[in-house]
């Protein structure tokens, strides 16, 4: 775990881009050598990726430079929204020089105890070998009540992840610190981090959320397309590095993405 969370902060910051079987070859993902490059550039705390994207691009160099590299072992698609299906296993996530493998659930209907299965079985082979377990935890199934992101239905999605042994789960915005702040502790002893969210909105308003979120006890961030989506990713990674790990503000982040600053 001290291989993915930042020694000074102890918050991370990682950019996934296992987007493309999920939710379509993206733009900004197309290119995708030219798309990790460029994450890279910022020095996040890790990357999140596919297996065979992970093994074929990301390079030596970015481990040296302290990029971690998690291996997303599971996804969802535009032809089964509600199911993340296995992709890969912590076997080829250790053989990859993984420091976490990333397994997705959506709860919520009919197929979540087929994930539930997976979930546990792989947080069982991730702890005898010593390998952090994340989970992207996300309430989107057709039984739940209200509010898909009520503060109930997310509380329920991060804690089933702690149940079962997830070290750190990612879920979505609730919309306001303080009930943002009850998903945290209810996901208590996992680690909650944050999701981005979908795209559409200015990079203020997900800097805004960084903060707000910051405030709740969020252990950290795992962005994705608004940050790859973005002309210069290597300058919006370093805008957030400098709120989460350095508590800087929102104006500051913003001069620094938009090449004003440092």
């Amino acid at each position: 775990m001290s291989r993915l969370f930042n020694r000074e902060s102890g918050r991370l910051l990682a950019i996934t881009l296992d987007h493309a079987i999920a939710r379509g070859v993206l733009p900004g993902l197309v290119d995708i050598k030219a798309a990790v490059a460029a994450v890279a550039a910022g020095r996040p705390d890790a990357m999140t990726l596919q297996k065979g994207i992970a093994s074929r691009l990301f390079a030596p160099e970015y481990a040296a430079a302290g990029i971690s590299l998690i291996v997303k072992a599971t996804s969802y698609s535009p032809f089964h929204s509600t199911f993340d299906t296995p992709t890969a296993t912590v076997e080829e996530a250790l053989r990859l020089g993984a420091d976490a493998i990333s397994v997705g659930m959506l709860v919520g209907g009919e197929d979540q105890a087929q994930q539930l299965t997976h979930l546990s079985s792989i947080a069982r082979e991730a702890e005898a070998a010593g390998l952090p377990l994340a989970a992207h935890i996300y309430p989107r199934g057709d039984k739940l009540e209200g509010d898909r992101k009520s503060v109930q239905n997310m509380q329920y999605a991060v804690r089933a992840g702690a149940e079962v042994g997830v070290d750190v789960v990612k879920t979505e915005y609730t919309g306001s610190a303080e009930s943002f702040a009850e998903v945290v502790r209810a996901a208590h002893p996992a680690r909650v981090v944050l999701a981005g969210g979908s795209p559409g909105r200015e990079l203020r308003d997900y800097f805004r959320m960084t903060a707000d979120a910051l405030a709740a006890g969020a252990a950290g961030f795992t962005y994705g397309r608004f940050v790859w989506q973005h002309p210069r990713p290597d300058r919006v990674v370093e805008a957030l590095g400098l709120m989460v790990h350095q508590d800087r503000g929102v104006e500051e982040a913003l001069e620094h993405a938009n090449g004003e600053g440092r």
